[in-house]
């Protein structure tokens, strides 16, 4: 069996492999890009395969982490052109640039070090991670890595040594220094990361964003790989010379963007997480921001009266709702109006009716305090699939007084 499996693992590897049939997702090749960044930030992408040019198509190999009728669905449902889902030949990439073969061949080789390469193997190899987040130099493998009943089973076998090596390992393989595993967020009122530590002495990380550095101890906080595309939007809106509020900061995921890129005059910013703030503190030194950027500690239903009627923009990034302050947030506007960026998790079949809701509760908040206001949705950002069938989104609204 050892012979089979390293033989597999050997043609894995191999950047003469010329081809195997692939799943993919075709599209034209202007579109190429967008479909790409897509399946890449959703952890859809298959890496160890090449896209290949059809004609005037481009074909995206995808990995199977949802069937192939729900990712036609959310395709279709994500994008305003046609694509369509095959299978082709694809040659594999170069063994340089693709961490999962570089992550398959070390978890072959301290299996065979171990004497562990059994019947099992394949099911084990079969069911590596397909994807990852990297934070500086700290590899955060999803909650389901490595958990399986045939590896308890060799990590049960093994001496603790051992077990750091294999960590160690896999965190080389991946491109990184340290490793951790995400667990389900602590059910707390600070929304408290509960990642796992396997390889390294404490989870701080530091690392740059789109021009934006960030600190923080991932271990103790959350911090979505998956929204750089509305921190970047977030970044490109024009906010020179306004005062913004953002009621759930963390650790900046948006607060430094808008402070760095947008060059918002100044920013407010609500925390209740100590640990959330320990990293926006850093950040605020290492970016420069501790004249344009304040933080407020604490529940922000206790921090946000205290900004009414001072802000241009408020931005709610609470997920699954941030509902429980759109009251404040229509009071910290100025009396003239502004903008609010509101996340909301939505069912895609209820994104019309949820923002139609949405404005009209709005403008009743609006009306009980005197803001005669008129209030539109000026945009609605699909931001990335939550789960299937629920978008994240950010609801761009805008409140200006009547001509």
């Amino acid at each position: 069996m050892f012979k089979v499996v390293a033989l597999i693992a050997d043609i894995m590897s191999d950047s003469n492999y010329q081809s195997a049939m692939t799943n993919v997702v075709l599209c034209i090749q202007e579109n190429g890009e967008r479909v790409h960044r897509f399946l890449q930030e959703n952890g859809l992408l298959e890496t160890t395969r090449k896209p290949k040019s059809i004609g005037k198509m481009l074909a995206l190999p995808f990995n199977l982490q949802v069937n192939k009728k729900d990712l036609e669905e959310i395709l279709q449902d994500t994008f305003d052109f046609e694509v369509q889902i095959d299978s082709i030949e694809l040659e594999a990439t170069e063994t340089s640039n693709n961490p999962h073969a570089r992550l398959h061949r070390a978890v072959v080789a301290w299996l065979s070090s171990q004497q562990m390469l059994e019947n099992e193997s394949e099911n084990m190899l079969s069911d590596l991670p397909k994807k990852w987040q990297l934070l500086g130099d700290l590899v955060i493998l999803p909650e389901a890595a490595f958990i399986s009943e045939y590896w308890r089973e060799i990590f049960n076998k093994t001496r603790r040594h051992e077990r750091d090596d294999f960590w160690f390992n896999v965190a080389k393989a991946l491109g990184g220094e340290r490793l951790a595993r995400q667990h389900p967020i602590a059910k707390d009122k600070y929304r408290s990361s509960q990642t796992e530590l396997l390889v390294g002495e404490n989870g701080w990380v530091e690392f740059l964003d789109h021009g934006v550095k960030f600190g923080f101890d991932a271990t103790k906080v959350m911090f979505s790989a998956g929204n750089v595309t509305e921190r970047r939007r977030i970044g490109s809106i024009t906010m020179d010379g306004e005062v913004v509020v953002d009621a759930y900061a963390g650790v900046g995921y948006y607060t430094l963007h808008m402070a760095l890129r947008s060059k918002a005059k100044h920013i407010h910013a609500c925390e209740i997480n100590p640990d959330s703030i320990s990293g926006l503190s850093w950040a605020q030194e290492a970016n420069g921001f501790e004249q344009s950027v304040t933080v407020h500690s604490g529940d922000n239903q206790e921090t946000l009266p205290n900004l009414y009627g001072q802000a241009d923009r408020c931005h709610l990034g609470l997920l699954p709702s941030s509902e429980a302050v759109w009251d404040h947030a229509i009071r910290c506007l100025k009396p003239k109006g502004g903008w609010l960026h509101i996340h909301m998790n939505v069912h895609k079949n209820n994104l019309e009716e949820w923002t139609a809701e949405t404005l009209e509760t709005l403008e009743k908040y609006a009306g009980s305090h005197g803001r005669n206001w008129q209030i539109k949705a000026a945009h609605l950002e699909r931001v990335k699939w939550f789960s299937p069938h629920v978008w994240h989104v950010v609801l761009d609204v805008e409140c200006k007084e009547h001509s």
